[in-house]
């Protein structure tokens, strides 16, 4: 068991020394695609793992809710556990304020009916994971910020399809998407 506490805490002491890496590259000079490039991810990436914004008005740090990888993978599941069930109150308390009338029960109930016609009932989910809205995988279980994209294969009695979650900095829900797993062009 020491072994497994010496180990994590060098996964830790490692994962500070990048964060702090990235910080001192920023103040460098160094871009996010410089950044991104070096850590094999995009700039997009990069960002939403280690950035820092500042308001241009005040000068102050902008905060958001950083959200680990696994938070938007129990989100994203979920969310379609509650869509499967027909429990769409709770469900709205999960979708940003704003976007409740964008996505109200009624029509996510009657996607769902064309879902459970074409595929049947919801049986488990297959690789569930978290994307940039641009569609780039998201490995790392670290902390992000910003919206991000939960993604999950819906496998159900008759067929698969995809679900896409779009997250915002709260772990709010601003976007959901149930479509065929080859759709495109998704819009996020």
């Amino acid at each position: 068991m020491e072994a497994i506490r010496e180990a994590q805490q060098a996964v830790d002491r490692a994962k500070d020394q990048l964060r702090s890496a990235v910080q001192e590259a920023r103040s460098q000079g160094q871009t996010w695609a410089a950044i991104g490039q070096a850590l094999n991810m995009s700039r997009q990436a990069a960002f939403k793992r280690f950035g820092e914004v500042t308001n241009p008005v005040d000068g102050r740090k902008i905060e958001g809710v950083r959200m680990s990888i696994d938070q938007v993978r129990r989100t994203t599941e979920q969310v379609f556990d509650l869509i499967s069930a027909g429990e769409y109150d709770k469900l709205e308390q999960l979708i940003h304020p704003e976007v409740r009338n964008e996505l109200p029960a009624s029509l996510i109930s009657e996607t769902w009916a064309r879902v459970l016609t074409e595929v049947g009932v919801k049986e488990s989910y297959v690789d569930t994971h978290v994307a940039l809205p641009a569609g780039e995988r998201i490995e790392e279980d670290d902390q992000i910020l910003g919206t991000v994209v939960g993604v999950t294969t819906l496998n159900c009695e008759a067929g698969e399809m995809m679900g896409r979650v779009a997250v915002d900095d709260h772990q709010r829900v601003v976007g959901l998407l149930i479509v065929t797993p080859d759709y495109s062009p998704l819009p996020f």
